[in-house]
């Protein structure tokens, strides 16, 4: 690709003007956001902080709050073989569920579900006027909290309302960046260096936030967090949810990555069992999915899926929405669809199985004879 400008994305507008245009239903930019967000009524609305670069981050939760009450950290609660001390499942009548919709700008798939999720929520049909009684009854049955996106700065820098119908080049263009010699940043490669240090970049792309982080590899050890995972962190410590969800999108068909590394063998079996229960449904549904065996998440990685785990129980739990790029086509509507019917599977299963294993071992303890 030859820019001829400084900034890449006013040569994509100019060059691509359709991936900046969009139907009413997907609904995505950072000022839609926050309109969906101030106009819940049936919800609660909350700021959960700002990003590195001062956006509002924005939640709403729906369902009755039922607390735990720990009297240890997560970690000693384990240790002491009665992980009750941290959480309790006879304090909770129904599932608590958190929905991410997007940790990276460009990937705008998870922002319209849950944007059209809202609406639902709200009026019992999608931005299309689809109506959806079965999915509205049982998200009545519990407590969800939507995230719709965790990286306003990213969001915004993106531009691009979606990726549909794009080229692979502007995949790697929009979400991570252009380098000062007008080469695309672009692979594994985008992740030997970070965070992406200021003049690195011609264009920071929509991986990162202001900061250059990006959230799924931030350093979750270190002296402080991002403050975008930092807000999620104070989230999931006040909610100790069952399970979270994080809508991520690719060049392929719909997938899930699991199980993730450094769990333990009863999250990652019921990961798997998740994950092909998601699966069956969609193809059910007449969408092709990617290959669980070629779907793989970062290889020993502990990121942002293992940390937020860690830090309250909950499963976590990744899927990869389309891009429907010229490659691998995939209409916006049919995305949509398949957005909303991983996250009303999702609950299906977290309302017949629960989402918490029994046991962290990989099969639990026979019951008595």
């Amino acid at each position: 690709m030859d820019f001829d400008e400084q900034n890449p994305v006013a040569w994509l507008r100019r060059t691509r003007p359709d991936l900046f245009d969009a139907p009413d239903f997907w609904q995505t930019t950072v000022d839609e956001i926050a309109g969906a967000a101030r106009k819940v009524t049936r919800g609660t609305m909350r700021i959960l902080g700002q990003s590195a670069g001062g956006l509002d981050i924005f939640s709403v939760a729906y369902g009755g709050r039922e607390p735990q009450t720990p009297t240890a950290t997560i970690s000693s609660a384990m240790a002491s073989d009665r992980p009750e001390a941290f959480f309790d499942p006879g304090r909770r009548s129904r599932p608590a569920l958190i929905l991410i919709g997007s940790i990276h700008g460009g990937e705008t798939e998870g922002i319209a579900t849950c944007l059209n999720l809202i609406e639902i929520l709200e009026r019992g049909a999608d931005l299309r006027g689809t109506p959806h009684p079965q999915l509205a009854a049982q998200l009545e049955k519990m407590r969800l909290v939507i995230v719709p996106c965790l990286n306003p700065d990213g969001r915004q820098r993106a531009g691009v309302r979606h990726l549909n119908g794009a080229e692979i080049e502007h995949i790697f263009l929009v979400q991570q960046g252009v380098r000062q010699d007008g080469t695309l940043l672009k692979g594994r490669s985008v992740k030997e260096t970070h965070p992406i240090p200021p003049g690195m970049l011609r264009f920071m792309g929509g991986y990162y936030n202001d900061n250059g982080v990006n959230l799924q590899h931030d350093d979750f050890f270190g002296p402080a967090l991002a403050p975008e995972n930092a807000a999620m962190q104070q989230l999931v410590r006040t909610e100790i949810p069952d399970g979270f969800l994080t809508l991520h999108a690719h060049g392929g068909h719909p997938a899930l990555t699991a199980p993730d590394a450094y769990l333990a063998p009863g999250y990652q079996r019921r990961q798997a069992e998740v994950t092909y229960y998601i699966l069956s449904r969609l193809t059910l549904n007449g969408h092709e999915v990617l290959d669980p065996a070629r779907a793989t998440g970062p290889p020993w990685s502990f990121y942002f899926q293992t940390y937020f785990a860690h830090a309250c129980g909950a499963l976590p739990l990744l899927c990869e929405l389309p891009h429907g790029i010229a490659a691998n086509p995939y209409p916006l509507a049919k995305t949509l669809d398949a957005g909303l019917l991983v996250v009303s599977t999702w609950i299906e299963f977290a309302l017949r199985f629960g989402l918490r294993p029994n046991s962290p071992a990989f099969y639990a303890a026979p019951p008595p004879a």
